[in-house]
């Protein structure tokens, strides 16, 4: 299941894979997965406009796979970006941080499905480590750009590796609006209903507002001020 890219120009989106069918229409084909009879009910719990974050997070780390030329294991990163909020839905409530809880949750699905272990705790590791770019980029490919995709999305900058034409179809297909605004308030709901698992996490600086005793962070400064990426 690991494919290699190369780096060959189309005129449409400015990358193309190898294999022909991979694109279609500019935007990239997600592979069939083991978990593609639950994705469905797995989704129905995430708010509408975070299932399009993932998305968009999806497009974004596969493009950064396929211009970087990087073999990845497509099922691990198509699982792992599209579950990587799994953890805000109702599926997977806890006391672990969201998401810890994800990919718990993930990673029993896989395993009672009798998925190698070995890729179980790759799909876990793109889970967990989502939003800990400095961890991430020294894990796997697949941790390695799931965290540069899903960090483009959140920010609206951050990879130059991706032709504007690419980026400008992905926005254009899964719009992000009021994404900025939206995700704040899912966050928000996180924290107060999980408020010590974010000690000591960038979900401190959205707990401050809402938490007596929480130190403020950087996050929601460049959250905010991503809202021109629409």
């Amino acid at each position: 299941m690991v494919a290699s890219y190369d780096r060959r120009i189309s005129p449409q989106v400015g990358i193309r894979p190898q294999r022909g069918d991979h694109v279609t229409d500019g935007l990239i084909t997600p592979p069939s997965t083991i978990l593609d009879d639950l994705l469905p009910a797995l989704l129905d719990g995430v708010d509408p406009a975070v299932r399009a974050h993932c998305a968009r997070s999806y497009q974004f780390a596969a493009g950064a796979a396929l211009a970087d030329g990087r073999p990845v294991d497509e099922e691990a990163l198509y699982l792992g970006v599209a579950l990587h909020d799994i953890g805000l839905a109702p599926v997977a409530d806890g006391s672990e941080r969201f998401e810890v809880r994800g990919a718990n949750v993930v990673r029993d699905l896989l395993l009672q499905r009798e998925m190698d272990p070995v890729r179980v705790a790759n799909i876990w590791d793109v889970i967990a480590m989502h939003a800990s770019t400095p961890l991430a980029r020294h894990k796997s490919a697949e941790t390695m750009f799931a965290n540069r995709g899903i960090a483009l999305d959140v920010r609206g900058a951050g990879d130059e590796s991706l032709p504007p034409a690419f980026v400008r179809l992905v926005l254009d297909t899964w719009p992000r609006r009021d994404f900025p605004s939206v995700f704040e308030q899912v966050l928000t709901d996180e924290v107060r209903g999980h408020p010590d698992s974010v000690r000591m996490s960038w979900l401190e600086s959205v707990a401050v507002e809402h938490i007596p005793g929480f130190k403020a962070t950087d996050f929601l400064v460049g959250l905010r001020a991503s809202s021109h990426f629409t």
